[in-house]
């Protein structure tokens, strides 16, 4: 599940740099793959198996989603302004 939520994590990161499409895509691999991280994290935890993985998916999903609720939230207030 870790390796599920990395993947998802970078997809997230690379497609928040594209302002509108990006929402589309970003958050929602994000918004999926954070869940799943922790969930590997929690397994691999009570299992005793690494937890590298799951949290370099917890830190992308989230970079991913900051970066495209950042470039959202810019994107709206520059429609807004002109």
């Amino acid at each position: 599940m870790g390796v599920a939520g990395m993947i998802l994590g970078i997809v997230s990161v690379v497609f928040a740099f594209i302002p509108v499409f990006g929402a589309f895509v970003a958050i929602p691999c994000a918004v999926v793959g954070l869940p799943l991280s922790v969930v590997g994290f929690n397994r691999n935890r009570r299992e005793g198996a690494g937890r590298g993985m799951s949290i370099a998916g917890m830190a992308t999903c989230i970079v991913g989603l900051i970066l495209a609720i950042l470039w959202l939230t810019l994107f709206s207030i520059g429609v807004a302004v002109s």
